[in-house]
């Protein structure tokens, strides 16, 4: 079951089960969650596809329903409304026609949404069990002094890596307040690196990786939204670590729904660069496109691939280390 988001390996393994005998509220959520699960792994199977859009049509107007009607927050919705986020995780990948690839921003806001009904019902829902990954502490990481020779040696390279990212786009140029929301995702980044290389388990590490936009501050998910260049490296840095934790189907999914594989393992179109960096990306490189990579820059993150090759990440950066977290 799914390293759940707010919720206890309890609430997967029996709270759900019990809860969606009785309530639709819970029961629509996990049939669609559970056709994904499905069409995931059977493609071709074009039924799933028509009960995932069936259960997911009916678990949104019964959210809806209970939350127009000003009811009591009951653990039922809580569950309904973690269930949606998996779903909407997986759900945003699935490429569309004629729409370029986005990021989860559907599932980003959920998230949100968990983070003000929690502080809303904290007392309630802590009886029950639950909490909200804002209200988690952090890991501790090891020193750096203690980690390997090896993990030392990749880590700074990593440091030197985003180092230049942000001295290639001038973060210190820029306003105070822009300035703090790249920061704090600079640092957020490296504190996943660090977490990784301290040996943090797989599990934690994954919730932490698929939160990261949510834990930052407003504004960073805002210049995601704007399909700001440097804001989506640095997230393409942290998403990049899934590919070391193994796999797991509700948080890399597969098939239609491939969350890290499609944007990091196509192949990335080729660019003539002068050297320069300028915010005008599109006229500063001159691209030799093929059908397939016309295709592969529609589904990836805008202007995404073109920052890759003028901040000229090397694969090094990227690499795994011997042991597994």
């Amino acid at each position: 079951m799914p390293d759940c988001q707010s919720a206890p390996a309890l609430a997967w393994q029996k709270t759900i089960p019990q809860l969606s005998f009785d309530s639709e509220v819970v029961l629509n959520p996990m049939l669609a969650l559970s056709a994904l699960h499905l069409h995931t792994h059977s493609p071709a199977d074009f039924s799933m596809t028509v009960a995932l859009r069936r259960y997911l049509d009916r678990t949104l107007v019964n959210h809806r329903r209970a939350l127009s009607k000003g009811e009591g927050l009951s653990e039922q919705l809580w569950l309904s409304a973690i269930l949606l986020c998996h779903v909407y995780w997986l759900l945003s990948r699935q490429s569309q026609p004629y729409e370029a690839y986005e990021l989860p921003f559907q599932a980003f806001k959920m998230l949100e949404g968990i983070n003000v009904i929690f502080a809303q019902k904290e007392k309630f829902l802590g009886r029950l069990g639950y909490n909200s990954f804002k209200y988690e502490s952090l890991p501790q990481v090891v020193s750096e002094d203690k980690l390997s020779i090896s993990s030392r040696v990749q880590l700074q390279s990593i440091e030197e890596d985003i180092t230049h990212l942000m001295d290639s786009f001038d973060v210190a140029t820029k306003a105070e307040d822009v300035q703090n929301i790249y920061i704090e995702a600079r640092d957020s980044v490296l504190y996943h690196y660090r977490a990784f290389y301290s040996g943090i388990s797989a599990k934690i590490l994954r919730r932490l990786i698929t939160v990261m936009p949510v834990r930052c501050q407003l504004g960073y998910r805002s210049l995601l939204e704007s399909h700001d260049p440097l804001a989506m490296a640095l997230l393409a840095r942290v998403l990049v670590l899934l590919r070391g934790l193994g796999y797991a189907w509700w948080i890399n999914g597969g098939g239609e729904y491939e969350v890290v594989e499609r944007d990091f393992d196509a192949p990335a179109p080729k660019a003539k660069l002068d050297g320069s960096i300028d915010e005008d990306v599109e006229e500063e490189t001159e691209w030799e496109m093929g059908e397939e990579t016309n295709e592969l820059t529609s589904k990836l993150l805008y202007d995404y691939p073109k920052v890759l090759f003028l901040i000229q990440i090397q694969p090094q950066y990227l690499q795994i280390p011997d042991y597994m977290p």
